[in-house]
């Protein structure tokens, strides 16, 4: 029997492009890189995104995570640096960098690097 949830399936299958409506809301998500302060105070350093799989959004976290790994609270003085998985917001979405065009230690190194010479 056929279902109509199969649609999208059967596009994919035959090299098609998906339906608009497929009955759901796109997801996208991000990673946001955080300078804060011990008062929990502070700002968002750098936005990636659109990640269009979570997944890859948390693995982009860790990979920041692992870089800043000992040098979280020394990369920028007096603030603590992490980042994390966070929704992409698309209506701000001129301020997030593009994770596909450039490696994501890079953009985190260049952030960094303007933050500690300005």
């Amino acid at each position: 029997m056929w279902n109509p949830a199969f649609a999208p399936l059967t596009h994919a299958a035959a090299g098609l492009d998906l339906p608009v409506d497929v009955g759901m809301a796109p997801a996208n998500y991000g990673v946001h890189v955080e300078a804060r302060r011990p008062d929990n105070t502070g700002y968002t350093l750098l936005r990636l995104g659109p990640y269009f799989q979570t997944w890859l959004a948390s693995h982009d976290a860790d990979r920041l995570n692992t870089e800043l790994a000992g040098k979280a609270a020394t990369a920028i003085p007096g603030f603590t640096v992490t980042a994390k998985a966070a929704p992409f917001d698309v209506s701000d979405h001129e301020s997030y960098d593009d994770p596909y065009a450039t490696d994501a230690t890079v953009l985190l190194a260049a952030a960094i690097a303007r933050e500690v010479s300005a």
